[in-house]
């Protein structure tokens, strides 16, 4: 699977991640725990795990529309979306990530080490 390179114009963290890196930018993580989050709280909750996760993502750029869209598992960015996504694919179907969930994220630029800290975040958070 080869990485596509990012669209022209496109936000740092919607860029797939270049050589060794380091996991998975806090964009991306944040995105992944405000799913989990409000899968926890339920609808419409002002959890205060929430509040501070849109804090977090305030401080790292975000929006307040792209983390509303987060909550529900989805982005206005193609590459989050993906991985947001496998994220559901996962809750799903605990145990074996489906395969064509794994490709999506191959297409879309995460590495190995990228998608294992997905599941390993899914794992320990979405308990």
């Amino acid at each position: 699977m080869t990485p596509h390179p990012p669209r022209a114009g496109a936000p740092a963290d919607d860029a797939p991640a270049q050589g060794g890196g380091a996991g998975l930018d806090e964009r991306t993580r944040i995105r992944i725990d405000l799913f989990l989050a409000r899968r926890r709280a339920g609808p419409g909750t002002a959890a205060p795990r929430i509040l501070a996760l849109r804090e977090r993502g305030r401080a790292a750029g975000m929006n307040t529309a792209e983390m509303l869209a987060n909550e529900t598992g989805d982005s206005h960015e193609a590459r989050s979306s993906v991985c947001l996504s496998f994220v559901a694919a996962l809750l799903a179907r605990p145990g074996t990530p489906p395969l064509d969930a794994l490709l999506r994220m191959g297409d879309a630029g995460y590495r190995p080490a990228d998608i294992d800290e997905v599941i390993a975040r899914v794992g320990r958070e979405g308990a």
